[in-house]
């Protein structure tokens, strides 16, 4: 595939890193179509971005991909606002607070399960049914699937399910030419991070002590779609997060 031209959804693609994987696809010549929760300034404003970082055509979607029926809707809508559709990035994700394990409430861990894994997992499977061929689903996971910290108990056992379903999808799917990826950041740079200080603190800790770049991971994303030898892998893109932590 190649991304010029290419039909991308991106899910959770109005806010941080969704936010900026699609402003560099629409960098690369792609036509957009991002979703959040709500229909709102912020939407409008990143619709506005993408257009002007080059995007042929650029679409905003409301709706909750934490739960089968939204992220079937989400999919439906951006497949007909964008005529058709080429590839999935998934880059919704659920609430990143520290807190020791026995302090996770029941609420905290299905907002994390609910968005990171099953919305990814019914996201996914909508899709598949609209792709076409050759198409790509790319989920933004996350080093601490990989690693465990043990504060972030629900968030990094969420992103290990979204890891081991980009596997099982890929296998499940590659007879139809659907292949599936992943791209694992480490702490990024996000101008909009609302948990600056965790994540600086985070980042003191790889093995190159700095933030990864947006740019780095949508240029992971970029070859996930491009390169269609790749399947099933999660890519690490974390300034060597995991070899140090």
């Amino acid at each position: 595939m190649k991304v010029a031209g290419a039909r991308v959804l991106v899910v959770g693609g109005v806010h941080r890193l969704g936010g900026e994987i699609a402003t560099d696809l629409a960098a690369h010549d792609a036509a957009l179509a991002v979703s959040s929760r709500t229909h709102d300034r912020a939407m409008e404003d990143r619709v506005a971005a993408l257009l002007a970082a080059g995007a042929p055509a650029a679409h905003g979607v409301a709706g909750d991909a934490s739960c089968a029926e939204g992220a079937a809707a989400i999919v439906a809508r951006a497949t007909q606002a964008l005529g058709g559709l080429d590839a999935l990035v998934y880059a919704a994700s659920g609430p990143f607070i520290p807190r020791p394990p026995q302090e996770i409430d029941e609420a905290a861990w299905d907002a994390s399960l609910d968005t990171i894994a099953k919305g990814f997992f019914f996201s996914a499977c909508a899709a598949r049914r609209h792709l076409a061929p050759g198409g790509v689903i790319v989920a933004i996971t996350d080093y601490l699937g990989l690693q465990p910290w043990a504060t972030f108990a629900a968030h990094g056992a969420a992103k290990a399910a979204q890891i081991h379903l980009v596997k099982i999808l890929a296998r499940a799917w590659a007879p139809e030419s659907v292949r599936v990826c992943g791209v694992a950041p480490g702490p990024v740079d996000l101008a909009d991070d609302p948990h600056r200080e965790a994540t600086l603190r985070a980042a003191a800790r790889v093995a190159s002590e700095r933030l990864v770049a947006p740019a780095h991971i949508g240029a992971a994303v970029r070859f996930c779609l491009e390169n269609d030898a790749l399947t099933g892998a999660s890519i690490a893109v974390d300034n060597g997060a995991l070899v140090t932590s």
